[in-house]
This record gives structure tokens, C-alpha cells and sequence, in this order.
């Protein structure tokens, strides 16, 4: 598109009276979207802990957690919840857990406990659910379990071998029993309590189920100004490169030097390293023989470090090879080209930081730097030993 196209376009688009009413509902104040958060499970996880907590300030005391089992106790997978004996709970000793052992709820009674995995973007992988239900039967064994897996529209797990074991259950449900709530006790609640709970069910309608009334404005402007939004979309910044930022003041205040530059990748070198680096390898922009790489944007919700030798001439290839190879610890590259010896992951969604300040994802990276360092450091001292032949090869 010409810039004489896109300002047709955009004078169209800004004279369309839908538009008018979308910018009204999009301006009226949402907690939620003003803090970013409308789409991340943590969050999630976190707001709906506090709903559960029959303690909690918001003044429902086991209201919403009583319709939330029995909810659950429909199911024919939660076989050890008794509807009938639902009240029969100590509601009082209730104890709720966020993040234990990568949990994302645990509800703790006297004699149940309630496993929950929260997945809105995400799917189950890895084995997850089952280690999940391995980690509570081994913690809980005198306690009966209940295994609770859920979407924004009740999903089965995508694990088959768990679908006996994890009951599903929806947002769409939680949506229908706060509707209820609301009109019967909402005249009785703290007025900030409210405005809160109305704002979470308008997010979960309008970014998870996509049946808000914003949605269906956004549908209607978007069919009748399709070219110019998508010219919007493709050239506009996105959340790999909002992040590289905070990963390049993480890498230079180790005293680290960055390399070659990609989107959603991170490389780097030490200060010694990169004056005995040979750049005459091939896939880098920078030609460089060896980076240590961050892909914090292509991991499937995790970061991946790790170090990495890059194709180049056979004597230089070599040096590399034996180099690392002496390193403890050191793992036996897949292939043959792009060789990997050293690999460290955690859990790190993008998602999770749209709209996050630095020192949100300085906390996380803060975490795991001490492995990365200590990575580092050890490449560092046995490519040093090669400075020798190393340099023979730069330019």
C-alpha cells in the first residue's frame, strides 16, 4: 500500500460509526486490561484463587467455591467428589496453593484435595498432567483427590491416557455462576468488589470466549476495513522485540557482548571471547564461529539457553568440536553442523509479559542466571586454552 492508500483507508475506517462505538467501550475502565493481564493464566490462576478462598476479602465467603465443586461433581471423572457431601467441607481450614510444584491451584481441605491445571492459550504437554496427579497422590495419600482440567470451554485433555483422570471444566461456566451470584448478591458486596468481578467476567467473555459485545464490533469493523488493519498488524512491533531490550541490559550488565541480532534470540560472548572469535561461519548475520544463544520468543513457552557452534570451515569447525568436548558436563551433539553442548531451560511464556514492566522479567531471568553464568564461565576458561589456534583464523 502507498501512503496515499493508507490514509484513504484509515479516513474511512475512522469515519466508520462502528468505530466511534468500539473506542467508546474500549476507553471504559477494565482492571484487566489496564494491567495487560487479560490473557495470561497466571493471572488467571491468581484471581481465581482469591474468588476460591471462602477467607478472602471479596466478601462471597464459600459461595463461589461451594458452586465451583459442584460444579466439578457433575463430572463422571471426579468420581471422590459426593455432591451431597460438598457441605459437609470444612470450609474453614480450606488452604490454597499457587505454583506448588508447578501446580497451578491446589485446593487443600481436611479430607480432599482439589488439583487444578488452568490452560487458556496452552495445551497440556509433556507428561504434565500425569506427573501433576503423580506429584499430589504421592503428597496427599491419605486424602481423597480430584483432578480438574480447565479451558475457556471445557476441553479434554490432550493427553488421552489422563482424560479418566482429569474432570473438564470451563470458563463459560465460571462465567454462568458469577451471572448468578451477581444478581442475587451483588447490591451486597463492596463496591470495588464488584466492579472487580464484573471486569474479570467481561474479560473472560470478550479475550477468552470472544462473545462480547466488543467482539462483535471488532468483527464488523474488520470485514469492512480488512486491507488497512492487516497493513497495521504485519508492520507493527511485537512482544520478541519489546523483550530484547531487557535481555540485552540482563547480558551487558553480566559484562557480556552481544552478537548477532534475530528476532526472539538473544546472543552473546564474553569480552575475552569475543576478540578470539573467529566470524567466518555461515547462518549468523555476523558470521560468528560460536555464540551463546537465549531463544527466549521460539521456545514454546520456555526459555532455551544454550551455547552454539555454527557451520563453518572444517579446521575451525574442529577446533570448536574438540574445545567443547572437554568440557564436564558436556553434552554429544545431534548433528553434525550446528552443534549444541551445553543446553538450560525454564518456564518463560511471552504471553505472560505484554505490557509487563523490565523488573517483571529481571525477576524471572534473575532466577536462573546463576546457571547461565556458571555455563558461561566454564566456555569461557576451555576456549581460552584455544586462543591460540582460535586466532590463527581471524581476519
Amino acid at each position: 500500500m502507498t501512503e496515499i492508500n493508507v490514509r484513504e483507508k484509515y479516513r474511512e475506517l475512522i469515519n466508520d460509526i462502528d468505530f466511534d462505538k468500539l473506542e467508546l467501550l474500549l476507553k471504559t475502565p477494565n482492571i484487566f486490561q489496564i494491567l495487560g493481564v487479560a490473557r495470561t493464566e497466571i493471572r488467571h490462576s491468581n484471581f481465581l484463587a482469591w474468588l476460591l478462598n471462602p477467607n478472602g476479602s471479596h466478601g462471597l465467603g464459600k459461595l463461589f467455591l461451594t458452586k465451583f465443586l459442584r460444579g466439578i461433581s457433575t463430572s463422571d471423572v471426579a468420581t471422590e467428589l459426593d455432591e451431597f457431601e460438598i457441605e459437609e467441607l470444612n470450609f474453614n481450614n480450606v488452604e490454597i496453593r499457587r505454583e506448588w510444584k508447578n501446580i497451578d491451584l491446589l485446593l487443600i481441605f481436611d479430607s480432599l484435595v482439589i488439583c487444578i491445571e488452568n490452560k487458556i492459550d496452552s495445551k497440556d504437554h509433556s507428561n504434565q498432567l500425569t506427573k501433576y496427579r503423580e506429584i499430589v497422590n504421592s503428597n496427599f495419600k491419605s486424602k481423597k483427590k480430584v483432578f480438574v482440567y480447565l479451558t475457556p470451554i471445557g476441553e479434554l485433555p490432550t493427553d488421552k491416557t489422563e482424560r479418566e483422570y482429569y474432570a473438564p471444566y470451563s470458563y463459560q461456566e465460571i462465567i454462568e455462576q458469577f451471572d448468578r451470584i451477581l444478581k442475587i448478591h451483588g447490591n451486597s458486596l463492596n463496591n470495588g468488589v464488584n466492579q472487580y468481578i464484573l471486569d474479570y467476567l467481561t474479560t473472560i467473555k470478550r479475550e477468552l470466549m470472544k462473545n462480547d459485545e466488543l467482539n462483535e464490533l471488532a468483527d464488523k469493523i474488520y470485514k469492512n476495513h480488512r486491507e488497512l488493519i492487516d497493513f497495521v498488524f504485519e508492520h507493527k512491533s511485537d512482544i520478541a522485540s519489546e523483550l530484547y531490550p531487557v535481555f540485552v541490559k540482563k547480558i551487558e550488565n553480566s559484562g557480556w557482548v552481544m552478537g548477532s541480532k534475530h528476532k526472539g534470540f538473544a546472543r552473546f560472548l564474553t569480552s575475552e571471547l569475543d576478540n578470539i572469535i573467529p566470524k567466518k561461519g555461515k547462518g549468523w548475520p555476523l558470521k560468528e564461529n560460536f555464540l551463546f544463544e537465549i531463544d527466549y520468543f521460539w521456545g514454546k513457552k520456555k526459555v532455551v539457553f544454550k551455547t552454539v557452534v555454527s557451520p563453518g570451515a572444517p579446521e575451525i569447525h574442529d577446533i570448536f568440536k574438540k574445545a567443547m568436548s572437554n568440557i564436564e558436563g558436556a553434552k554429544k551433539p545431534r548433528g553434525n553442523k550446528w552443534l549444541v553442548h551445553f543446553i538450560h531451560t525454564w518456564k518463560f511464556d511471552v504471553e505472560d509479559f505484554i505490557g509487563a514492566d523490565e523488573s517483571e522479567v529481571m525477576k524471572v531471568l534473575d532466577k536462573e542466571w546463576g546457571k547461565v553464568q556458571e555455563i558461561v564461565n566454564k566456555v569461557e576458561t576451555e576456549l581460552l586454552k584455544y586462543k591460540t589456534e582460535l586466532q590463527q583464523h581471524l581476519e
